[in-house]
Formats: structure tokens, sequence, C-alpha cells
């Protein structure tokens, strides 16, 4: 149970409850707000605990992106608290939210940084989409939706570490940047309107649950990784195909209709796994 002072949020990934503890009730609904796909009543046995600690006991989302030091600690019910980071401008481990780097789930998954959807035919087939940040997986992701697709993540992609080419639903919110909206126009403006808007290096970034853009993949039914695109930012269009792989070059600016027509059509590309 969490220490008095403390409020708590519980959710549940790969069927590991995780009870995350935080220091203000505003962390609590910001928690509420983006694992609100995973949420499993209060009270729920606790597979894994993360305490997220401020060094004045305040807001922790508050203090994120200022040289306040923050800090998080995990446990298993059994275990004593061990410290995951402390950090007070930039944090070097990746974010314990959600904590799939810490046991036991890092033994159930493999994380990397990009975005998925699934193939609007019902076949269970999913297209992952890496390159680095701002090379517009986010984008395409948000365009796919538009034709069909559905949401499986946005910025993470979980992959079983048991099964090779077997991918999980995340449903965290979809992070719409401001000057990614000129290439967005059928973008209904009502859905920022509520959504929590954060700065970011890549300017004011709106967080839009995955719902409101188009539909989403059942979140207890794991996909086949069938087609991986990789982007790359660059002045000139170029396209090439490895296998279940596509690297291509673009300019989110000039190159978008070209990029969706070498995305993977529902009837095609195989089931051959895109590691």
């Amino acid at each position: 149970m969490p220490d008095p002072g403390e409020t708590a949020v519980a959710a549940r990934f790969r069927d590991v409850t995780v009870e995350f503890r935080c220091p203000d009730p505003a962390d609590t609904a910001h928690l509420r707000y983006y694992l609100s796909d995973h949420l499993v009543p209060d009270g729920s046995p606790v597979d894994l605990a993360v305490r997220l600690e401020t060094e004045d006991g305040g807001s922790f989302t508050a203090a994120l992106g200022t040289a306040a030091t923050k800090r998080v600690r995990w446990r298993t019910p059994a275990g004593p608290w061990w410290l995951y980071e402390e950090w007070s401008t930039r944090a070097r481990l990746p974010s314990p939210v959600p904590p799939f780097g810490l046991p036991p789930l890092r033994d159930l998954v493999r994380i990397r940084h990009g975005a998925a959807a699934a193939a609007p035919d019902g076949s269970a087939r999913a297209l992952a989409v890496t390159g680095d940040s701002g090379a517009g997986k986010s984008v395409l992701l948000l365009h796919l939706l538009r034709q069909g697709w559905g949401f499986v993540s946005d910025d993470l992609l979980v992959t079983d570490r048991q099964e090779k080419g077997r991918l999980h639903y995340y449903g965290r919110p979809v992070g719409i940047r401001e000057r990614s909206l000129p290439l967005l126009p059928w973008l209904d403006a009502t859905l920022l309107e509520d959504a929590p808007l954060l700065p970011t290096r890549w300017g004011r970034t709106w967080m839009v649950r995955p719902q409101r853009l188009g539909r989403c993949a059942p979140a207890d039914q794991p996909l086949r990784l069938a087609w991986r695109l990789h982007l790359t930012r660059g002045a000139r269009f170029e396209s090439r195909t490895d296998g279940p792989t596509s690297h291509v070059t673009w300019d989110p600016q000039l190159h978008l209709e070209e990029l969706l027509a070498v995305c993977p059509l529902p009837a095609g590309g195989g089931d051959a796994h895109a590691a």
C-alpha cells in the first residue's frame, strides 16, 4: 500500500500488475490519462511497485524538464526498494512508465523506439515504423490510422522476448507536434483542445488518446510483425526494400504521397517477420 502522503495508480502490462506511487495527485491524474488502456482497479494484487520521488516532495510531472532532483525506485512484493535512477536535468535510462525495463516485465518483452499499426484486413499482421526522433514516424502513423490501419503503439515498440516476431499493443497517447499540423490538414482541431500540451525539443506537442484518432488493435491480441519501414530524413526521396523491411529517405514536407505508396498493402507483403 502507498505510504501516507502518496497517491497511487495501478496498471497491467502482459499480465503483470504495476502500482505507481506518486508524490502528488496531479501525477496520478497524469498517469491515469497516459495509461488508461491498461488500468486495473486500485487494490489489485501487485507484482511490481514503482515509486516516483522529487527532492521537495512536490509533483514529479511538474519537475520533469527542470533541474529539480528526481528519483525512481522499484521493488517486487518480497524485495526491498531499489534505486532505478536519480537525475536532475536529463535522465539516462529509459522511462519507468511503462516499466518494461524492470523485472518481471524485462524478462517478457523487448522494447525499441518506434511506432506500429495493424493491417486493416483483420489478419493480425503489423507494420513497425522505426527511425530517429523527428524522422516522421508519428506523422505516418496518423495517416495510416486515417486509411483504416489500427493503432498498436507510438514511440515504443513492444516485442515478445520468447517468440520472435510477436508484437504487443501499448496504448499510450500519440504525440502530435505543432510543426506537423500542416501535414495533417484533415485533422479535426477539436481533438487537440483538451489534450495535454507539452513543451518538447521539437516544439509544442499535444498528447492525444489513440481512440480519438482512429481504431485501435485489440489490446489482448498479439500481432505478427510482418513488415518494417525505417525512416530517415533527407532532401531526396529514396526507397530500398530488403525482404520485409523498406528503408526510406524522405522529407515529410515533400514526399508524403511517395511514402504512402511504398507502405505495404493489406493483401500483400507475406508474413516474413521483420525482426
